[in-house]
Protein backbone atom coordinates (compact mmCIF):
# COMPACT_ATOMS: atom_id res chain seq x y z
CA UNK A 1 0.00 0.00 0.00
CA UNK A 2 2.71 2.47 0.98
CA UNK A 3 5.85 1.35 -1.85
CA UNK A 4 4.97 4.55 -4.22
CA UNK A 5 5.76 6.76 -0.73
CA UNK A 6 8.00 4.35 1.21
CA UNK A 7 11.07 2.85 -0.29
CA UNK A 8 13.22 2.03 2.93
CA UNK A 9 13.32 -0.56 5.34
CA UNK A 10 13.71 1.36 8.40
CA UNK A 11 10.27 2.99 7.19
CA UNK A 12 8.37 0.17 7.37
CA UNK A 13 9.49 -1.06 10.08
CA UNK A 14 8.77 2.07 11.96
CA UNK A 15 5.29 2.19 10.82
CA UNK A 16 4.99 -1.14 12.28
CA UNK A 17 6.31 -0.71 15.22
CA UNK A 18 9.42 -3.13 15.18
CA UNK A 19 12.95 -2.74 14.30
CA UNK A 20 14.15 -2.96 10.83
CA UNK A 21 16.12 -6.49 11.74
CA UNK A 22 13.48 -7.57 13.59
CA UNK A 23 10.98 -6.84 10.21
CA UNK A 24 13.65 -8.39 8.27
CA UNK A 25 14.26 -11.41 10.17
CA UNK A 26 10.67 -12.24 9.51
CA UNK A 27 10.72 -11.88 5.83
CA UNK A 28 13.36 -13.41 5.51
CA UNK A 29 12.07 -16.29 6.70
CA UNK A 30 8.66 -16.17 5.12
CA UNK A 31 9.71 -14.83 1.78
CA UNK A 32 13.58 -15.96 1.46
CA UNK A 33 14.90 -12.87 0.28
CA UNK A 34 15.85 -9.92 2.43
CA UNK A 35 13.16 -6.81 3.38
CA UNK A 36 15.55 -4.33 0.74
CA UNK A 37 15.16 -7.11 -2.22
CA UNK A 38 11.15 -7.44 -1.61
CA UNK A 39 10.52 -3.44 -1.44
CA UNK A 40 12.71 -3.13 -4.52
CA UNK A 41 10.83 -6.06 -6.56
CA UNK A 42 7.25 -4.40 -5.59
CA UNK A 43 8.76 -0.91 -7.00
CA UNK A 44 9.90 -2.82 -10.28
CA UNK A 45 6.97 -4.87 -10.20
CA UNK A 46 4.72 -1.43 -10.85
CA UNK A 47 7.11 0.15 -12.93
CA UNK A 48 7.30 -2.28 -15.38
CA UNK A 49 3.31 -2.54 -15.25
CA UNK A 50 3.04 1.18 -15.88
CA UNK A 51 5.74 0.38 -18.80
CA UNK A 52 4.06 -2.27 -20.61
CA UNK A 53 0.56 -0.72 -20.01
CA UNK A 54 0.82 3.12 -20.73
CA UNK A 55 2.85 5.44 -22.67
CA UNK A 56 3.72 7.89 -19.76
CA UNK A 57 7.49 9.24 -20.23
CA UNK A 58 9.41 7.34 -17.80
CA UNK A 59 10.00 10.76 -16.20
CA UNK A 60 6.12 10.65 -14.77
CA UNK A 61 6.59 6.99 -13.91
CA UNK A 62 9.59 7.57 -11.92
CA UNK A 63 7.68 11.26 -9.79
CA UNK A 64 4.54 8.49 -10.01
CA UNK A 65 6.40 5.58 -7.92
CA UNK A 66 7.85 8.43 -5.57
CA UNK A 67 11.28 8.83 -7.03
CA UNK A 68 12.15 12.71 -7.72
CA UNK A 69 14.87 11.93 -9.93
CA UNK A 70 13.98 10.17 -12.77
CA UNK A 71 17.54 9.34 -13.84
CA UNK A 72 18.17 7.77 -10.19
CA UNK A 73 14.96 5.40 -10.79
CA UNK A 74 16.54 4.45 -14.37
CA UNK A 75 19.82 3.08 -12.80
CA UNK A 76 17.64 1.90 -10.11
CA UNK A 77 15.82 -0.22 -13.13
CA UNK A 78 18.58 -1.18 -14.96
CA UNK A 79 20.28 -2.33 -12.02
CA UNK A 80 16.99 -4.61 -10.81
CA UNK A 81 15.72 -5.75 -14.47
CA UNK A 82 18.91 -5.23 -16.58
CA UNK A 83 17.87 -2.69 -18.97
CA UNK A 84 16.93 0.85 -18.96
CA UNK A 85 13.15 1.43 -18.52
CA UNK A 86 12.74 3.04 -22.08
CA UNK A 87 14.69 -0.10 -23.60
CA UNK A 88 11.69 -1.92 -21.34
CA UNK A 89 9.26 0.04 -22.94
CA UNK A 90 10.39 -0.22 -26.68
CA UNK A 91 10.78 -4.34 -26.33
CA UNK A 92 8.09 -5.51 -24.21
CA UNK A 93 5.63 -2.41 -23.61
CA UNK A 94 1.64 -1.61 -25.76
CA UNK A 95 3.31 2.11 -26.21
CA UNK A 96 5.45 0.14 -29.00
CA UNK A 97 2.24 -0.53 -31.04
CA UNK A 98 1.30 3.69 -30.86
Amino acid sequence: ENFKSIHTAGEYAKILYVTSQQLNKVVKSRCNISLSQLIANRIIIEAKRELYLTSKSVKIVSNELGYKDEFYFSRFFKKQVGVSPKRYRDTVGFAKME
